[in-house]
């Protein structure tokens, strides 16, 4: 017989893990109005020209994986197990080159050096700590690898960002730790990448980073 604390530790995980499948059943239909204002496009941009060994972070539901045309190989993490089934049923043909994994950005289960390319896109918005994140890419990326990344980020408009810097601990609350007003851009310089270009969109609100480590 369970005891009262064991009985209140397991009714949490059930609404944990409730709330996980409500989230993931979520996204698709939240991220779906963006694919007109040009998300399909950035995802094909991203990791349609991904080659060999290629690593794609924060896979979630999986919407990325039918843009994978060239890779030899795909590891893809996510940290939540309920977006990964999802992935997991968009597989399809690729079953054979891709690799779902549970994990964190922070703290990733591969070698160093085990990559060609690196890839993620609307992810470091809601890492805990991107810094961290980007350490690790750095640790698996292979020497003049490359690091391609779409997000949503600070804007460069005064007012605006500071209209995100208001908005952001309430948002962060209630969309997953979704941080509004990160400066992407600088945090891949700052971690030593070298950035080649640079695509803004929707009046910087969202940018395309291609770098190289």
């Amino acid at each position: 017989m369970l005891r009262s604390g064991h009985v209140l530790r397991f009714t949490f995980y059930k609404i944990y893990l409730t709330m996980g499948e409500f989230m993931a059943a979520l996204y698709d239909p939240l991220i779906a109005p963006l694919d007109p204002m040009g998300v399909r496009k950035w995802r094909e941009w991203v990791v349609g020209a991904a080659r060999g060994r290629v690593l794609e972070l924060g896979v979630g539901t999986g919407l990325n994986l039918p843009h994978y045309r060239v890779a030899d190989s795909v590891a893809a993490i996510d940290p939540d197990d309920a977006s990964l089934r999802r992935a997991f049923s968009r597989l399809n043909g690729n079953r054979a080159r891709v690799a779902l994994y549970r994990a964190s950005a922070e703290e990733l289960p591969f070698a160093a050096e085990a990559f060609d390319a690196v890839v993620d896109t609307l992810v470091f918005c809601s890492i805990p700590n991107p810094e961290r994140a980007l350490r690790e890419v750095c640790r698996v990326l292979r020497p003049g690898g490359t690091f391609r990344v779409v997000e949503h980020v600070r804007l460069r408009n005064r007012i605006l960002a500071g209209a995100q810097d208001v908005i952001t601990p309430v948002w962060k609350e209630i969309a997953g730790g979704c941080h509004l007003n990160r400066d992407t851009l600088a945090m891949i310089e700052r971690a030593g990448f070298r950035v080649r270009a640079v695509r803004r969109h929707i009046g910087g609100l969202f940018i395309g980073i291609d770098a190289i480590k």
